[in-house]
């Protein structure tokens, strides 16, 4: 009796190696966005302080060149944060885009996982047919002793 080979083998590999693949990019894709989440926090943090030491500022009278300045330190804020944003908002793409691609390859993966168990269930059968047709024989020739048919009258 050959062995079981599954003809899809090759492309089961792959599969898994593509599944495998793309866990480690979702990993690196949260990762990422959890980094870009904590440095918009800190932008939004360090604006908050820089609104209460203007404040302070202002409420201590503030001369024009030091309004000026806060301003462009404002800005300079304001599109850090609008920066942090965009780069949290690409990096969430990305992890949808990566999800969907994972929900891809594992769908195909198992469809492959299903036809290997059928073709292996197709095999176990056909090998019990030849073990029961090859015991069978056996049995048949065995009760008649040497091996001998009997004769027909």
């Amino acid at each position: 009796m050959k062995k079981f080979s599954f003809t899809l083998q090759s492309v089961l590999n792959v599969k898994r190696a593509q599944e495998k693949q793309r866990m480690g990019e979702l990993a690196e894709c949260n990762a990422r966005i959890r980094e870009n989440r904590r440095l918009l926090q800190e932008s939004y943090d360090h604006q908050q302080a820089q609104n209460v030491l203007y404040q302070r500022e202002y409420e201590d009278g503030m001369k024009p060149y030091r309004l000026r300045m806060w301003g462009w330190a404002m800005n300079a804020l304001r599109d850090r944060i609008a920066y942090r944003k965009k780069v949290l908002e690409t990096a969430e793409g990305e992890l949808a885009r990566i999800q969907k691609a994972l929900v891809t390859v594992m769908q195909e993966r198992k469809m492959l996982e299903s036809l290997r168990e059928k073709q292996m269930e197709e095999y176990r059968a056909e090998e019990r047919r030849e073990n029961d047709a090859v015991i069978a024989e056996f049995v048949g020739f065995s009760a008649f002793g040497d091996g001998e048919r009997p004769q027909t009258p």
